[in-house]
């Protein structure tokens, strides 16, 4: 029968190169010299009998047919000794290992230094690593298991994982202070923003909802400027080119410019966007149960609510 000698140290290290991309900064996370890590990879090819990668010139090294099918059962090696030491270090009353969170890029700046404060506080021992990505590719970080948990909105469905809404938000509209609806009283009509070229926060997924909020209403918008910047979109709608509908709200009306914008308070019925807490269906770690419960007790969810399977898009 074959065994081979490969250690949890050696798949650690493989799985880091793979997640890097390049021997020198998996070397540099892991605190260890290049060559130590490249004696320790190739230690692991040679138990293996594989080659896990290949030398890409000006980019660094990318996995092969095998190696990547080899990265993914090590990840899976790697989590479960990574539970296996959290429930020991769980009877002690305390969690240690990395925490991999990914979070939706337009969201970060917004939820993330508040949760990962909230997280470090409770839990002071855990490592936390943060990826900030778009929709597709958080679920890309979720197949291959270079997250452990995202936080994304639920504009498309995380098939084959559990869904868990944290938040519901409602989109509002900006427009710089000179427009005639800045200051209104009143909520306005989507309608009437239509007549205004659109600045569109354009990210996959992202434009879809924004447009369809204005097809809802029976309108179709003047697309002024596509870009991808949350920031940028404030920014030239407060020098006056355009008015934009956005969900998250800025707590100041500056830009980084030094302009201002104006929130102007929408009257129709409008869908909102779902904030969610995804993971793999197989996903039972101490790390990541106690990460969905800081983030229930921050967005006031019950905790005995349950995650739910292919949860249905809000737009």
């Amino acid at each position: 029968m074959f065994a081979a000698n490969f250690t949890l140290v050696q798949l650690r290290y493989f799985a880091e190169a793979a997640r890097a991309g390049s021997m020198t900064i998996a070397a540099r996370k892991l605190h260890i010299s290049q060559p130590a890590l490249s004696t320790a990879i190739t230690q692991l090819e040679r138990e293996l009998g594989v080659t896990l990668f290949e030398r890409v010139p000006s980019v660094g090294i990318r996995l092969t047919e095998s190696g990547r099918e080899i990265y993914l059962d090590a990840v899976s090696l790697l989590t479960q000794a990574e539970s296996l030491s959290e429930r020991a270090g769980g009877l002690e009353g305390t969690l240690s290992g990395t925490l991999r969170i990914g979070m939706y890029l337009p969201m970060a700046p917004f939820r993330a230094p508040t949760l990962v404060q909230a997280v470090a506080r409770r839990h002071p021992e855990l490592v936390l690593e943060l990826v900030e990505a778009d929709h597709d590719e958080l679920v890309r970080l979720l197949d291959d298991r270079e997250i452990d948990v995202a936080l994304a909105y639920s504009m498309a469905p995380f098939e084959a994982y559990r869904s868990e809404v944290l938040e519901t938000i409602f989109p509002h509209a900006i427009v710089p202070p000179q427009h005639p609806l800045a200051g209104s009283p009143e909520p306005v009509p989507l309608q009437r923003l239509a007549r205004d070229p659109l600045i569109l926060l354009d990210l996959p997924h992202t434009a879809t909802y924004y447009l369809n909020l204005f097809r809802s209403v029976g309108v179709e918008p003047e697309v002024r400027f596509r870009v991808h910047g949350y920031e940028t979109v404030r920014g030239l709608v407060g020098q006056g080119f355009g008015v934009s509908v956005l969900n998250q709200r800025i707590a100041h009306p500056r830009t980084y410019s030094g302009a201002r914008t104006v929130v102007v308070e929408l009257a129709d019925d409008l869908a909102g966007l779902s904030v969610s807490l995804v993971r793999r269906t197989d996903e039972g770690s101490p790390r990541v149960e106690a990460f969905a419960d800081v983030c229930r007790r921050l967005y006031g969810v019950p905790t005995e609510q349950s995650f739910s399977h292919n949860a249905e898009p809000t737009a």
